[in-house]
């Protein structure tokens, strides 16, 4: 029994490396992708971009909200403790992130205003409730699973391929956010001020930007 308590302590402390943040937010961020987009489908809009990026089809928010579970409950054994724990944070990434894209592009992606129980029109209780849920199966029954798997591959490998693709995540990020920065400024009517400003709004515009983010919306 002393034995297996030991094995047990020394599985919660294994550490969270950079490589598997990145896996991380590759797979919850292709996961609410697909998602986003079968409702879509579902609700009669057809195909509709939903990465909320523009070099790669993972969602944005999706993959930090999987990050931040992660980081949070990975080691947590509680199943009703990580469902509170993942209803609050995932209501707090919702209403963090809307929040910022509110403040520095002047949009906004969603709005529950109209919604029973909004906070803000940031995020929802009902949404919050459904996030705790979601939590609790992303932990224990994906990323335990997975993680073991994945503790197989040798750390060479793995490790390469999570810098190459931090690196391509690094630049799609940068790219997207310079593209929403000018897609806010000429709503505003403000003009390119450097050839950097003038190549993205000739590669990226309204038209291009309409398409690739549908649900942005000028506050």
């Amino acid at each position: 029994m002393e034995k297996v308590l030991k094995e047990e302590s020394c599985e919660t402390k294994k550490p969270f490396s950079l490589d598997k943040a990145v896996f991380v937010y590759l797979l919850g961020g292709l996961i609410g992708t697909l998602w986003e987009t079968v409702l879509n489908f579902c609700s009669g809009n057809g195909f509709v971009y939903c990465n909320g990026s523009i070099l790669t089809p993972f969602n944005v928010v999706y993959g930090l909200g999987a990050l931040v579970i992660v980081l949070c409950l990975r080691n947590e054994r509680n199943i009703f403790k990580a469902y509170i724990i993942g209803a609050l944070g995932g209501g707090l990434v919702e209403y963090v992130l809307s929040f910022f894209e509110e403040v520095f592009l002047g949009t906004r992606s969603w709005d529950y205003s109209q919604q029973f129980l909004n906070i803000g029109g940031r995020t929802t209780l009902p949404y919050m409730l459904v996030w705790g849920l979601l939590c609790v199966i992303a932990v224990f029954c994906i990323y335990r699973p997975l993680e073991k798997l994945y503790d197989r591959i040798p750390r060479k490998i793995v490790k390469t391929i999570a810098v190459c693709v931090l690196v391509l995540l690094v630049a799609d990020w940068t790219i997207t956010l310079c593209a929403c920065l000018r897609y806010s400024a000429r709503f505003d009517g403000t003009q390119p001020y450097t050839i950097i400003g003038q190549w993205i709004d000739y590669f990226f515009d309204d038209a291009f930007m309409t398409i690739r983010f549908p649900s942005m919306k000028f506050s």
